[in-house]
């Protein structure tokens, strides 16, 4: 009973990762247009590292989700590497903020309240998932 109860609501939590990764992509959009006006009128390109980190996690996500909803025991390598990518980001943003000279660029080095609570949903999902295949409601 519980484990139907597990693999129906991450089906669910899966078509909700879709469409949250639709919203994603859009919300990754506006910062790529901003670092190309930047760009152009400073002549210095700006640091992407935030915009990639931002659409390569959408596309995560969307393949999360897919998996998530279709119930396959492959939904772990998504959010494995969603995981694993959401690790390399916060390394990257704490070593920004350990070069940063001035107060600006520290502040513009800090982790969102908003990206912290997505990795914890990720670890949660990744192990409920993992939990899932282990009782065999998820198949490869």
């Amino acid at each position: 009973m519980l484990e139907t109860l597990l693999e129906w609501l991450l089906r669910g939590f899966g078509v909700l990762w879709i469409v949250g990764s639709g919203i994603a992509f859009h919300k990754a959009r506006e910062p790529a247009l901003m670092d190309r006006v930047l760009e152009g009128i400073t002549g210095t390109p700006e640091d992407p590292m935030i915009t990639r980190f931002l659409f390569v996690s959408s596309l995560l996500t969307l393949f999360s989700g897919m998996g998530l909803a279709l119930a396959t025991a492959w939904v772990l390598v998504p959010l494995g590497l969603l995981v694993i990518s959401q690790l390399i980001y916060f390394a990257l943003m704490q070593r920004k903020q350990e070069r940063a000279q001035i107060p600006e660029q520290r502040e513009e080095a800090q982790v969102q309240p908003a990206t912290r609570n997505a990795f914890r949903l990720s670890l949660a999902l990744t192990l409920a998932a993992g939990i899932a295949v282990w009782l065999g409601r998820f198949d490869w």
